[in-house]
């Protein structure tokens, strides 16, 4: 059950926030990291089916952004239900309307900022299928860990600073050791650093960084995944221990990529 509710705009500034009494013994919310607030005032807070119909306006047609959103949807659809049948179901049953509360969530579209976090600042984790997830900055309160979001994406959204981010990370890798590690599959073939790779495509923003090429920008283009249609390649030999950097690699369009070209500096 939600005991607390923020929602910002895209520059951090406040739209509601929001105590809720999630209807739990004192010895229990004496538990609780409260910010700002405490075990009484939480008490004397609404219930949330007496914010839940204005939550859902707010929400309404929003492209609502959270650091965790597995998290927060289901807080959200939980909190949802239990209003909507207040004592709730027996243990293991099931409610026939459960599509009319994923109906009214999805009027939103919900995505998550820690998925992009972990795809910024991580490596790839293959056990798991996505990028490691960081973990989440300490709050005072929902209203802070708004803000800390906003920050966050504005950082992310600066090219220069992913591409900073993205050559500690592969500066990090070389010094593990994994520019020169062997695949356990495919031969000879080297590993590659993702990092590298993708700080190279961050620094051409969909241009061909060949010096020569007649038209750099004809691939700047999405694909349909949104990467750019651009291939990178070493400059120096990464099989006979050139340095698997971006200051080594280059971004080619399909026109390009045979051709000889030049060290790029960055």
């Amino acid at each position: 059950m939600p005991y607390e509710i923020a929602l910002t705009s895209a520059g951090g500034r406040k739209r509601w926030h929001q105590f809720i009494n999630p209807e739990w013994e004192t010895t229990y919310l004496q538990q609780l990291r409260l910010g700002h607030t405490g075990p009484a005032e939480l008490e004397a807070a609404p219930r949330f089916r007496e914010v839940a119909d204005t939550l859902l306006r707010r929400l309404q047609g929003k492209r609502v952004v959270t650091y965790g959103r597995n998290l927060q949807y289901a807080a959200i659809y939980a909190g949802l239900e239990y209003a909507w049948l207040r004592d709730g179901l027996p243990y293991g049953a099931l409610w026939p309307d459960t599509a009319i509360t994923l109906k009214k969530l999805n009027r939103s579209r919900w995505e998550c900022a820690r998925l992009r976090h972990g795809e910024f600042h991580s490596d790839w984790d293959s056990a798991a299928g996505h990028f490691a997830l960081p973990t989440e900055e300490p709050a005072t309160d929902a209203l802070d860990r708004c803000r800390m979001t906003v920050a966050l994406l504005r950082r992310m959204a600066d090219p220069a600073m992913r591409y900073v981010e993205l050559n500690a990370r592969a500066e990090r890798a070389v010094q593990d050791g994994k520019s020169h590690r062997r695949r356990p599959q495919g031969g000879q073939r080297l590993s590659r650093i993702a990092a590298s790779r993708q700080a190279v495509l961050e620094r051409s923003q969909g241009g061909c960084e060949n010096p020569r090429c007649p038209d750099p920008r004809y691939t700047s283009t999405l694909s349909r995944n949104g990467s750019y249609r651009l291939e990178v390649d070493h400059i120096d030999d990464h099989a006979k221990g050139g340095a698997d950097l971006p200051k080594a690699m280059i971004a080619l369009c399909p026109n390009c990529i045979d051709g000889a070209v030049g060290r790029v500096d960055a």
